[in-house]
């Protein structure tokens, strides 16, 4: 396979859906952040490689190789908005990917070999999905490839085919002028775009990619990436960072990585899960299928199909509760809608900074915001947002402040 000239990583945005979780670009899996994964993925693939960021991740963002040209997003919105800033640093051919797609390696490799061997001018890779998917779906006229057709309503799918975002263009000057000649009211000018160039050609193309496909758009949709990268390890396999602890009582089963200068306690379970730096798990704890970030504390805890940011404590005996007693699949609200996650087994989301108190409940899909505090004993129903206190359901600002994030 020859290597591209470019590839373009999208990883600008706001990732305001992704809340109580903040910037997805640096959540780290494996002891690297989700930028690095990136990078290391298409480095193999390609000779340039340029990253479109946000100013948020500018100021937090760990030491990149010089084969790698990082592109401030500024004021523009969007994916399109990501393109553009790429305008005056990129020209001929060029691969254009989102930072929250991950793909098998070697499945990715041949759809992108095959993309770049088919003579157009513009080539997407697509994925058949059985149920409806909240996506853009081909629509042909014939054989031709005709339009995009972004979220129709469910039973309106022009195909079974979705868009996902690793579009090639043999011109990237071409695409660029689409960009500035399209105007919508909607967040789709990326997708209209394509729609532009799609009229003006008839030489677009597709490859169908079959394998493995995670997103990250939801807070949830870490624990598919979880998995994700829990897979690259072998089976059964226990991956453990510097100076870790681990009583001869406890069980782990793997695949699970434990970073540098954990603790974990007498008889405690971990199964499959990613526990992350300065963790203590403490004794007769349990953790499940989740995810923890750095210096998480537990103290007799049942913790399951959750996703734990960093710097966060539970009082003993404090539990997510991640299985509806009707046994359907989880529904969370995200910005004031209620969606389903598709998920039978979900526990909670916590935002970095967070204090759980002891015999404190969390019922399935529950998200609890950055810096919060829920007091001893509660049972917790719906969503707490960020800097707030709990102490017999009701909810005040907080004033206090964790010792983990001092």
């Amino acid at each position: 396979m020859r290597k591209l000239k470019n590839i373009l990583i999208l990883a600008g945005g706001d990732s305001t859906r992704l809340w109580p979780l903040t910037n997805k670009v640096l959540f780290k899996f494996l002891g690297k952040s989700l930028l690095e994964h990136q990078i290391e993925t298409y480095k193999k693939i390609g000779v340039n490689i340029f990253v479109t960021i946000d100013k948020q991740t500018q100021a937090n963002l760990p030491k990149i190789d010089d084969q790698v040209k990082i592109i401030l997003q500024g004021d523009l919105d969007g994916m399109a908005g990501a393109v553009l800033s790429a305008k005056n640093h990129l020209s001929g051919e060029v691969l254009i990917v989102n930072l929250s797609d991950t793909f098998a390696q070697e499945s990715l490799n041949r759809c992108i070999n095959a993309m770049i061997k088919i003579p157009s001018k513009m080539c997407i890779l697509a994925k058949k999905f059985k149920n409806y998917f909240p996506g853009g779906y081909l629509k042909f006229d014939g054989s031709r490839l005709a339009k995009i057709i972004e979220k129709p309503k469910v039973g309106e799918q022009p195909s079974d085919i979705v868009k996902l975002v690793v579009d090639y263009f043999g011109d990237f000057t071409q695409f660029i002028e689409s960009l500035e000649k399209v105007k919508t009211k909607e967040d789709d000018q990326y997708e209209q775009a394509i729609n532009h160039l799609l009229q003006k050609t008839n030489d677009a193309k597709y490859v169908l990619y079959s394998d493995l496909w995670c997103h990250v758009k939801y807070p949830w949709h870490v624990l598919s990436m979880l998995i994700y990268f829990l897979g690259i390890l072998k089976k059964d396999e226990i991956k453990i960072g510097k100076n870790v602890r681990i009583a001869k009582t406890a069980n782990i089963v793997g695949p699970c990585f434990i970073d540098d200068n954990t603790i974990v306690g007498d008889y405690v379970m971990i199964r499959q899960s990613h526990i992350g730096k300065n963790c203590v798990i403490g004794g007769y704890s349990e953790v499940t299928r989740s995810y923890l970030g750095d210096n998480v504390w537990l103290h007799r805890n049942y913790i399951g199909d959750s996703v734990i940011d960093d710097n966060i404590s539970f009082g003993a005996q404090a539990a997510t509760a991640n299985f509806r007693f009707d046994g359907k699949s989880v529904k969370s609200i995200v910005k004031g809608n209620k969606i389903d996650t598709n998920l039978v087994k979900f526990g909670a989301i916590i935002g970095a900074g967070s204090k759980i108190g002891v015999n404190t409940t969390l019922l399935p899909g529950i998200k609890i915001g950055r810096n919060t505090f829920v007091a001893p004993g509660e049972t917790i129903y719906e969503d707490i947002e960020d800097n707030m206190f709990v102490f017999k359901n009701v909810s005040i600002k907080n004033k206090l402040v964790n010792p983990l994030t001092r």
